[in-house]
């Protein structure tokens, strides 16, 4: 089992190799993000409701990630949740997560090279714990097909570093409609060796030049011994581009 989670980056990689073509994929609401950056002078606020189920249940009502296009090649982000969490009592209680504040730079377009490539550097600078996450997206375009990954290093304050690796698959049905999965992994350094793997589906609607649905859900497939497995979570937003 071990060995077959190691070769799937490694298939990923080969793919990207010796195929060609066009496009982005990845991004809200898969956890594997996109290299695409926003055109100059616009926004786009993605506006959802996030689940995540243990012995306890967590919401993020809603859950706001906000981005501008500085220019073509460089995109500024800023999420806020509010979490609501339900213990196994059925004891409710709220508050605000602190906000993760992100750069997204796009240095090679698909366009003039064999594939796209963005580096999206995010920090958290408030509250009780300082955390940062740097990650290196890709992305391969084959007809209406997509193909994402994003590896990369996160680090919270008074806790592990990780390693994280998103593989990521995507298929344009229509103008419309994008179907996507996901095969997401985290690693943890320190103290602990420790893998927590997770399967995602998803997909997106998009109504008009402003509006797009956007959908997923999954679980948890690899759980570390000391960590409480998530048996499900899930994304349902809207998408406003303007």
């Amino acid at each position: 089992m071990k060995q077959q989670l190691r070769n799937i980056p490694l298939a990923i990689i080969c793919l990207l190799a010796f195929t060609n073509a066009y496009a982005q994929g990845g991004g809200p609401p898969m956890l594997t993000d996109d290299p695409a950056t926003l055109d100059k002078g616009t926004f786009e606020i993605n506006t959802s409701i996030n689940s995540q189920i243990t012995k306890e249940v967590q919401l993020a009502v809603p859950y706001v990630d906000a981005n501008y296009g500085v220019n073509n090649n460089l995109q500024l982000k800023v999420e806020m949740p509010y979490q609501i969490t339900i213990d196994e009592q059925k004891h409710s209680s709220g508050k605000f997560i602190d906000p993760l504040f992100g750069v997204k730079y796009h240095f090679v377009s698909e366009d003039k090279y064999f594939l796209s490539a963005t580096t999206y550097p995010q920090v958290t600078v408030t509250g009780t714990q300082k955390g940062f996450l740097l990650p290196l997206l890709l992305v391969k375009t084959i007809g209406k097909f997509v193909i994402g990954e994003e590896v990369g290093y996160s680090f919270i304050e008074k806790d592990s570093g990780s390693l994280i690796n998103g593989n990521l698959l995507s298929y344009k049905a229509s103008k419309k409609w994008e179907i996507m999965g996901e095969f997401f992994l985290q690693k943890s350094i320190h103290p602990t060796i420790a893998t927590a793997g997770f399967m995602n589906y998803g997909c997106r609607y998009t109504f008009n030049k402003t509006f797009t649905f956007l959908g997923s859900i999954g679980t948890q497939v690899i759980t570390p011994a000391n960590q409480e497995r998530q048996y499900f979570f899930s994304f349902i937003g809207l998408q406003t581009d303007f």
